[in-house]
């Protein structure tokens, strides 16, 4: 088991462990227990969903003690996800006429998932983001910017191969959850930094400017993230299980009013949205057919 250590954030945590994005998942592995680990983080998701969430799902009591676990936590959901939609997206570049609408569906709903997860990670007052993430940030790096995660990079990359390969037709539910995962980013940046500045251009570096090796290097380390192969399954479990915690602490403590401009299904139906991929009970690319519980 991976061990327990403190995060840049000052929360304790067990390491989000990550292949590098491109590499393949391999369906077995060396490990005996990855089967049983999905099946229990799967049982305690739904325990969740019940009201008797697990003791280890639960999170930390005082407000501002949550901010510092809603920012890591939720960003190690994000990143399984973006790794997930990755998959997807590559899987729906080359999939047949025939595969397009399922893996669509599929691609759509994990967008839906990160639109949560972000409003999730984000949810303190602008008050708190200014006093307490912000300066973590800084102190890491001046120009510390979500555009250094590998992991979103190469769901964009992605996104564009999906996008040229079928016509906006055939990918409609796609298109919505892109530009509603955008009108999402939007609001929530919006309201935690209501000027509008980000550290990154606050240091006088452009957006359009890559980052370096080191700075990818460093994002990983501030969100306590350790690269190496994982099989299929194990990835599946660790994200349900981190699922699982952002599910307890929504259903203990709410996601709050939605942000100004947030389309208001991220709120209202946020649990389902969070949780759609993670019930289908395989990882995406094991299935031919959208999520259970999904609507079109």
């Amino acid at each position: 088991m991976t061990a327990v250590a403190p995060a840049p954030t000052g929360v304790a945590a067990p390491a989000l462990v990550l292949p590098m994005p491109g590499e393949p998942l391999p369906a077995e592995c060396r490990r005996e227990d990855c089967e049983e680990r999905l099946r229990r983080a799967l049982a305690a998701l739904r325990e969740t969903l019940a009201g008797h969430p697990p003791t280890a799902l639960r999170p930390p009591a005082d407000e501002v003690s949550r901010v510092r676990y809603r920012w890591l936590i939720g960003h190690h959901a994000a990143f399984g996800v973006w790794q997930s939609l990755a998959r997807v997206l590559h899987a729906l570049t080359a999939a047949s006429e025939a595969a397009v609408g399922s893996l669509t569906a599929w691609a759509a709903a994990l967008y839906d998932t990160y639109s949560v997860l972000f409003l999730y990670a984000g949810s303190c007052t602008p008050e708190l983001y200014a006093a307490m993430l912000r300066p973590h940030m800084t102190a890491a790096h001046p120009a510390f910017s979500g555009g250094w995660s590998r992991d979103h990079a190469s769901v964009l990359a992605a996104l564009r191969a999906a996008r040229d390969q079928h016509s906006p037709a055939r990918i409609a539910p796609l298109t919505r959850a892109v530009k509603d995962n955008r009108r999402v980013h939007m609001a929530v940046a919006g309201t935690l930094v209501p000027g509008g500045a980000s550290l990154l251009q606050q240091s006088g570096r452009h957006p359009g400017h890559g980052p370096t090796e080191d700075e990818q290097a460093l994002y990983d380390d501030y969100f306590h993230v350790q690269r190496q192969p994982l099989c299929r399954v194990a990835h599946w479990a660790q994200l349900v299980r981190v699922l699982g915690q952002c599910t307890a602490d929504i259903a203990g403590h709410g996601l709050g009013l939605a942000p100004e401009g947030c389309p208001e299904r991220f709120t209202r139906d946020a649990l389902e949205l969070l949780t759609a991929p993670a019930l289908a009970g395989e990882p995406p690319l094991q299935i031919h057919r959208p999520p259970k519980g999904r609507k079109a």
